[in-house]
C-alpha cells in the first residue's frame, strides 16, 4: 500500500474489547495505513439495543485503541438491518473523500465477496420469487436470501448465513453498487462469535455486557484492554451505563400495549406483527421475556428488538423509506487526535457532505429531520441511565485525545 493509504473501519464498540484491538492493529498492518477513520454507531446499535455506554465514551475507547478520527453513524441508520446499516456507514466513509480502504472482520475472509455482492446487486426475477417463497414459509430474511442465492450458486449460500459475513457482503454490495473507489479489505475474526456468552480473553461484547450487568466485572475486564475496562468503570461510577434494561422494558411495554396504531405505522412493520408485540408486552415480566415471546424463525431477536426501538423512536414507515433512499445528510465528528485533526483539515477540501460537530439542520431540511431523530434517540437513551444528562446531545463537544 502507498503512504497515502487511509483505512476506514465500521464499528459499534459496545464496548471495545480485545478482538477490536486486534482488528485495529491488523487493519494498520495489512493496509500500511497512515491513519484510521472509524464510523461508530450512535446510541442504539444494529441489533436494536441501547448501547451499553454513550457514544462519546465509545469514541474515546476508539481513539485510545488506535483510531485517529471517529465519525457518527446516526441512530436512524445504525439501528437497522444489515443493508441499511452498511450502506449508510460506507456512504459516510466515502463522503470523507480521504478513505481508500474499508477494513472489516468476517468468519471466512477468503470467501468470494465480489461475486456474492454482484449476485445480490443483480438480483433477477427468479431469485426474487425464491426469496418470496422462503419468506412465505416462515424463514427469516437472512435464511430466505441464503436459500434464494444458493439455488443458483450453492457455494454462496453458507457465506450469507453468518452475521459478520452478511455485513461484509453488504459493505461490498454498497461499494460496488455505487462505484465507490474504496478497496474492501477482509480480516479473519479471532475468538468467540458475535452472540457468544463464553468468558474468554477474546470474548464477545455480548458476554462482556452480560458480565458487567451481573456484577462480574473481573470476567468482563479480562476480555478488554485496560484502557477500555477503565473507561467502563469510570462510566459506571458516573451512573452513565445501562446496567439494567428494566426501565427500557417498562417504556416498551407501555407504548406497545397502548399505541397499537402508531406501532402498526412504524418502520418496516408488517404482517400484523404490532399485535404480537402488544400482546407480548402485556404478558411480559421483563425485557428478555418480552423479546423471547416475539422471537421466531421468521422474526429473529435482532429484528424484534429493532421493531421495538423504531416504535419508541417514533420512526414511521414512510419517513424510514425516505431515509434509506437519501442516506446520511452530513458527516458528524465525535472525536479526533492529532492525526485526526489533520484529516479534518484535508476533509474541508475533499468532503462530499457537510462536516458538523453537533446534530444540525436548517428548519424544514432533510438534515434537520435526521438531526431531530438523533436528539429524540439520545433523549431516550438518557432516560435509561441512572444519571441522565438530557442536554448532552446539544452541548457535548467532540472527544479530543492528544
Amino acid at each position: 500500500m502507498t503512504k497515502n493509504t487511509l483505512a476506514g473501519v465500521i464499528a459499534e464498540y459496545n464496548p471495545f474489547h480485545n478482538g477490536h484491538l486486534y482488528h485495529m492493529r491488523k487493519a494498520k498492518e495489512i493496509t500500511g495505513s497512515s491513519a484510521v477513520a472509524v464510523v461508530l454507531s450512535s446510541h442504539f446499535v444494529q441489533r436494536g439495543e441501547p448501547s451499553f455506554i454513550d457514544k462519546w465514551a465509545r469514541a474515546q475507547m476508539a481513539l485510545a485503541g488506535g483510531a485517529d478520527l471517529v465519525l457518527e453513524l446516526p441512530a436512524v441508520f445504525a439501528c437497522h438491518n444489515a443493508g441499511v446499516f452498511a450502506s449508510a456507514a460506507v456512504d459516510i466513509l466515502y463522503a470523507t473523500g480521504i478513505v481508500t480502504q474499508l477494513v472489516f472482520g468476517m468468519e471466512n475472509p477468503q470467501a468470494p465477496l465480489a461475486e456474492a455482492a454482484d449476485t445480490l446487486n443483480g438480483e433477477d426475477n427468479a431469485m426474487r420469487e425464491r426469496l418470496k417463497e422462503s419468506l412465505s414459509r416462515g424463514f427469516s430474511y437472512v435464511e430466505s436470501r441464503s436459500k434464494a442465492v444458493g439455488a443458483a450458486k450453492p457455494h454462496l449460500a453458507e457465506l450469507l448465513k453468518q452475521p459478520n459475513n452478511s455485513l461484509a457482503v453488504a459493505y461490498v454490495q454498497r461499494i460496488r453498487g455505487m462505484g465507490y473507489n474504496v478497496e474492501p479489505v477482509p480480516i479473519g475474526r479471532l475468538g468467540e462469535g458475535y452472540h457468544s456468552e463464553k468468558p474468554e480473553t477474546m470474548a464477545s461484547a455480548t458476554m462482556i455486557r452480560k458480565a458487567f450487568r451481573n456484577g462480574d466485572a473481573e470476567t468482563a475486564q479480562g476480555a478488554m484492554p485496560q484502557f477500555a475496562s477503565g473507561l467502563v468503570k469510570r462510566e459506571m461510577e458516573r451512573g452513565r451505563c445501562i446496567v439494567s434494561l428494566d426501565t427500557y422494558w417498562r417504556m416498551a411495554r407501555s407504548f406497545l400495549a397502548l399505541n397499537r396504531r402508531s406501532a402498526e405505522r412504524s418502520a418496516e412493520m408488517s404482517e400484523g406483527f404490532h399485535n404480537r408485540l402488544a400482546d407480548a408486552a402485556v404478558r411480559s415480566a421483563n425485557w428478555e421475556d418480552l423479546v423471547e415471546r416475539c422471537v421466531s424463525r421468521r422474526y429473529p431477536r435482532g429484528r424484534v428488538q429493532r421493531h421495538i426501538a423504531h416504535c419508541l423512536f417514533g420512526l414511521d414507515h414512510w419517513t424510514n423509506r425516505g431515509l434509506q433512499r437519501l442516506g446520511p445528510p452530513y458527516i458528524r465528528v465525535l472525536g479526533w487526535n492529532t492525526k485526526g485533526k489533520k484529516m479534518l483539515a484535508t476533509m474541508r477540501k475533499t468532503a462530499l457532505l457537510p462536516v458538523i460537530y453537533r446534530p444540525f439542520g436548517h428548519p424544514g431540511s432533510y438534515a434537520k429531520t435526521v438531526a431531530d431523530y438523533e436528539f429524540r434517540v439520545s433523549h431516550l437513551w438518557e432516560t435509561l441511565v441512572p444519571s441522565p444528562q438530557p442536554r448532552k446531545e446539544a452541548l457535548e463537544p467532540p472527544v479530543m485525545l492528544y
